[in-house]
């Protein structure tokens, strides 16, 4: 099944900007995954257990490097066509 996740991930410091790349980058190296980005929110696509466990491992490490954070997460079981950063209607 492929899914479409949007999230956000949100470092609590005042430079926040690393982190929120860090991220990004370790995702968009993951072959199998579509990432695309937008200026508020990281769109990741494709099959379900592949997405899940690079998200799972990759917030793993972002998590233990002790910096506090959150990441709200949108799951949707199908694909959605985010390439452009928008949907038409």
């Amino acid at each position: 099944m492929i899914i479409t996740i949007e999230m956000s991930h949100y470092p609590l410091v005042e430079i926040y900007e690393g982190p929120i790349i860090t991220l990004i980058k370790k995702l968009k190296g993951v072959e199998g995954l579509s990432v695309y980005t937008n200026a508020m929110s990281t769109y990741v696509q494709g099959e379900f257990d592949l997405a899940m466990y690079h998200i799972t491992e990759t917030l793993k490490e972002v998590y233990a490097d002790g910096i506090p954070s959150s990441t709200v997460m949108k799951i949707i079981p199908r694909k959605l066509p985010i390439e452009r950063g928008w949907m038409e209607f």
